[in-house]
């Protein structure tokens, strides 16, 4: 059988004599609506998160959702947190740092904002607008341009939370997860499957407003890094997905199999 993880090969998965899965990463606006049209018998798809499926709904050759999975054993565990603030990730509109931004600034929290900014014009431009005025130590917000890997781990294993200021429906967050098994709170908007990742009041704190990710900023010390840590392990590891993976694997084959007989 074949697995697609780039959501670029299944419109071709009739032109293969084996079982194709495809795992949807994306909200459905991001694919075409011609991509679903036709679909041949022995293609099925599945979903990264629940949230995501809510989409999806109307395809008959949904097999499931494998929620994606970290290596945990690369980020370690700390208990001990410094006092800044951390959003991480790709550097543009609909990520909302300029969010995190206010909110660290209404807290009176030192900001680190770390990530790329893709040679886009608008995410380049955006950057400009509002995010570079605001980058120095007298307004206790700073920039890490593209950190290395273990620069990343490094700011998740010591920031005091994580903010995710997404404005779109995300359907995973990977980020989330590592700052998660670093016993780092996340503090998140409530979008897509940010809610299925993180549980409200336990491993960090869902938020609809700029304003209560303020004011959540002063629960995170109440929030306790091991039970972040054990949440990841329990259901948002690289092991558990292979193992759900590998289900889906055996039900298309056996389903594959009785269709040929």
């Amino acid at each position: 059988m074949i697995h697609d993880k780039s959501g670029s090969f299944f419109p071709y998965a009739g032109q293969c004599p084996a079982p194709v899965l495809s795992t949807l990463h994306l909200p459905r606006a991001f694919y075409g609506e011609d991509r679903f049209a036709n679909m041949p018998a022995n293609l099925q798809f599945n979903c990264v998160s629940d949230s995501q499926t809510q989409w999806f709904a109307d395809l008959p050759n949904m097999i499931g959702v494998v929620q994606n999975g970290i290596a945990i054993e690369q980020f370690p565990f700390t208990r001990e947190k410094r006092d800044y603030v951390l959003w991480l990730g790709r550097i543009c509109e609909e990520k909302g740092p300029h969010l995190a931004i206010t909110a660290a600034r209404s807290a009176g929290l030192p900001l680190v904002i770390a990530g790329q900014v893709y040679p886009f014009s608008y995410h380049q431009a955006y950057f400009e607008r509002e995010l570079r005025p605001h980058l120095s130590k007298s307004s206790q917000v700073w920039f890490v341009n593209r950190p290395p890997r273990t620069q990343k781990i490094e700011l998740l294993r010591h920031a005091r939370a994580l903010l995710l200021t997404s404005t779109v429906e995300e359907t995973s967050s990977l980020v989330a997860m590592e700052a998660m098994a670093c016993g780092t709170p996340v503090v998140a908007f409530r979008r897509g499957a940010f809610q299925e990742i993180v549980a409200d009041g336990v491993t960090g704190f869902i938020v609809d407003t700029v304003e209560e990710m303020a004011s959540a900023f002063g629960g995170v010390d109440r929030i306790s890094p091991e039970q972040g840590r054990e949440r990841v392990q329990r259901n948002f590891s690289a092991s558990q997905m292979a193992q759900e993976y590998e289900e889906l694997y055996r039900r298309m084959l056996t389903s594959a199999k009785e269709l040929a007989a």
